[in-house]
């Protein structure tokens, strides 16, 4: 009976870990660096970060990685009007470590410029739209709710920060949509139901 209880827990504990664990660690921009980029300085274009940004999917729980130069730089989450303008006066939270690892904990947009004006106006700046958490939906979370309260400031999301681009997910190698995370649920299930058997035929 023991051995049992033992089988059922352990495909308890497999299922529930494969149905939820699903976030990824993004690197701005590609590489991580949060610095005008090249393209822009070249070409006036202030979109480099946002083309990256549009061929990515963020999904409510997933993080995104900044390295720059700390006291020469750093990362201002700000409103949209602060964003089109690049208003360096009111953030809504400030980053200046050098190594920033945000976390998404809502979905919609989020906006990031640079702390420093003139980079901003060059086109170190990013939108960051969230779209809805990666578990099945309706698990009570409602969308576009407020960002958690952090110790950096009292509007975002700290995550310590890892090693960047290390994925957090054991389906991350798959892109976001596919059906990887679906069939680590249908696995979860699987383990379930057979440990389930095995203890009714012991």
């Amino acid at each position: 009976m023991m051995r049992c209880v033992s089988v059922f827990l352990a495909c308890l504990v497999a299922a529930s870990v494969s149905s939820t664990a699903s976030a990824f660690v993004f690197k701005a921009g590609g590489t991580g660096e949060w610095r005008v980029p090249a393209a822009a300085a070249a070409s006036g274009n202030a979109s480099a970060y946002n083309a990256w940004a549009q061929r990515n999917r963020f999904r409510v729980g997933d993080a995104i990685a900044f390295t720059y130069p700390p006291g020469n730089d750093s990362v201002l989450l700000v409103d949209k009007r602060s964003y089109d303008a690049c208003d360096t006066n009111a953030p809504i939270d400030t980053f200046a470590d050098g190594s920033t690892v945000f976390t998404f904990t809502r979905s919609g947009p989020f906006y990031f410029i640079s702390g420093n004006k003139d980079n901003c106006n060059r086109g170190e700046k990013l939108i960051v739209v969230v779209m809805a958490e990666r578990a099945a939906i309706g698990n009570g979370t409602e969308p576009g709710t407020g960002l958690a309260p952090s110790p950096n400031g009292p509007f975002s999301s700290f995550s310590p920060p890892p090693p960047i681009g290390i994925d957090i997910s054991p389906t991350a190698a798959y892109p976001p949509n596919a059906a990887a995370p679906k069939m680590a649920g249908v696995a979860g299930a699987a383990a379930f139901a057979i440990g389930a058997l095995f203890c009714a035929l012991v």
